[in-house]
């Protein structure tokens, strides 16, 4: 128990999102920016792909699958982070989490235009 199983349940789920991600979402042009080594990643997952990341994170949202927006510029690609607290999400919410990800793209919801808008907050 302790902390310990907390950060190795927190791995094991930000494992799982990656190669689920890695898979799942196949030629949707999404690309792992966490490192994939356990030791030098948290417990989040970052997310890239060329156009999209602020919508995709709209359209997940309205799907209560919560990520955060980091606007990219230049030099560095838009992100979107998914966190992971092992005290009170469990395995299957990761693969929930990672289906959603797959309609929205699969189905291009993140283009409908209610995801486009920029508030003050995102």
């Amino acid at each position: 128990g302790g902390l310990a199983a907390l950060r190795a349940k927190s791995l094991a789920m930000t494992r799982l999102f990656a190669e689920l991600a890695g898979t799942r979402l196949a030629g949707h042009g999404i690309e792992l920016v966490s490192p994939r080594d356990d030791a030098q990643r948290g417990s989040q997952v970052c997310l890239t792909r060329s156009e999209g990341c602020f919508a995709i994170v709209q359209a997940l949202i309205a799907r209560v699958v919560i990520g955060d927006f980091l606007a990219g510029d230049a030099h560095e690609p838009d992100i979107m982070r998914f966190g992971f607290t092992p005290l009170y999400l469990r395995h299957v919410d990761v693969w929930d989490a990672v289906e959603h990800l797959h309609e929205v793209l699969a189905s291009i919801q993140w283009r409908d235009e209610r995801f486009q808008h920029r508030a003050a907050v995102t």
